[in-house]
């Protein structure tokens, strides 16, 4: 596996490209789908005319949806861990998984994961080709914001977009701000999300 450390505002965001999502992204696509006909209101959080599921995907006995969450476990929590530079054996749980489907026009709204440690995001189904809008960014591009809240001349822009892929995923400690913005296709743009927790940081709280 290899994976990019692109390292923005100082923090690390790090991208990997899974094929065997891209290979199964109509299965899951269809899946997904399925779930939003089964539950057409979804949950509000960040989402703007957008569907967002329930984040409890990862407890999914549907088996496309097991092999995917092991996908995202062992991958994102690999690329977690070695950012953080903790050992293998180090405790680590994805805590929730959950759905984006986005219409022409949804987008989502700025927002963070916090308390988790670690976030994420996965794409099943995305414009691989949209047209630049405004700025560099394109329709469907998710933006991470610069947690320094500095306007001097001398701070780097505050914000960096990327256009995703099928199969990209995205892996970024829990407090970075980011959003989607808005899409503008009539195919579905369809995503998924996470957290992972740190056992240690559980038991602290426990205690």
């Amino acid at each position: 596996m290899k994976a990019e450390n692109r390292h923005h505002f100082g923090v690390p965001i790090l991208e990997v490209q899974l094929p065997e999502v891209r290979a199964r992204s109509e299965e899951i696509r269809q899946y997904l789908e399925k779930l939003r006909d089964e539950d057409t209101d979804g949950i509000q959080r960040s989402n703007q005319r957008g569907w967002h599921s329930g984040d409890s995907l990862h407890q999914s006995k549907e088996p496309v949806m097991q092999w995917l969450t092991e996908q995202i476990f062992q991958v994102g929590s690999r690329l977690a861990l070695h950012a953080e530079r903790k050992p293998p054996e180090t405790e680590i749980f994805l805590s929730s998984l959950w759905a984006n489907i986005n219409d022409f026009g949804a987008w989502n709204a700025p927002h963070a994961h916090l308390p988790c440690e670690w976030s994420g995001c996965l794409y099943i189904d995305v414009d691989e080709n949209p047209t630049e809008e405004n700025a560099g960014i394109c329709p469907g591009d998710i933006m991470f914001f610069d947690p320094i809240p500095v306007g001097a001349p001398y701070r780097p822009a505050p914000t960096v977009s990327y256009t995703p892929k099928i199969g990209t995923m995205y892996v970024f400690p829990g407090y970075l701000l980011h959003m989607v913005a808005p899409h503008y296709n009539e195919r579905p743009r369809i995503s998924l999300a996470f957290n992972f927790r740190f056992g240690e940081n559980l038991t602290r709280i426990a205690r």
